[in-house]
């Protein structure tokens, strides 16, 4: 005698918990993609990931180039991007928004963080290969 296999839209019950470990699994590979490219505002991890920390002459060059960082402490982008700086990110010129917010409205802050290069302004955080193209400063590799 055959059991008759209960059915919803024509899938039984253990096939919808197969459908349902799939739909968990690629939301899961999607959102640990997505946060390896948080903050790069150009696309999933393309302009964000570097392994390189900067170097202290490629710090005193993008300050000298004239590009200025604009963020906050409690920014995790910001935070992120001061790490790939490493030591020497006391060289790079920083503009802390919660302490001078003011400057931050002239320079018409919106976002953390934002570098304005050139007065043009880049939103979110940049790879350290990026930076050196925008300013024209050298990164070793």
């Amino acid at each position: 005698m055959s059991e008759k296999k209960k059915e919803f839209l024509g899938v039984t019950t253990q096939g919808w918990i197969q459908i349902s470990v799939i739909c968990v699994a690629v939301l899961f590979a999607f959102f640990l993609t997505l946060g390896a490219g948080y903050g790069s505002g150009s696309g999933i991890g393309s302009d964000y990931i570097s392994q390189t920390e900067a170097t202290s002459e490629f710090a005193t060059c993008i300050t000298e180039s004239g590009a200025v960082f604009y963020g906050t402490d409690w920014c995790s982008h910001c935070n992120h991007q001061k790490e790939l700086f490493g030591e020497h990110f006391e060289k790079v010129e920083f503009v802390n928004c919660d302490e001078s917010r003011e400057l931050c409205i002239l320079a018409g802050i919106e976002a953390y963080p934002t570098w304005i290069i050139d007065g043009e302004k880049h939103l979110g955080t940049k790879s350290l290969e990026n930076i050196g193209i925008l300013t024209g400063c050298e990164v070793e590799a």
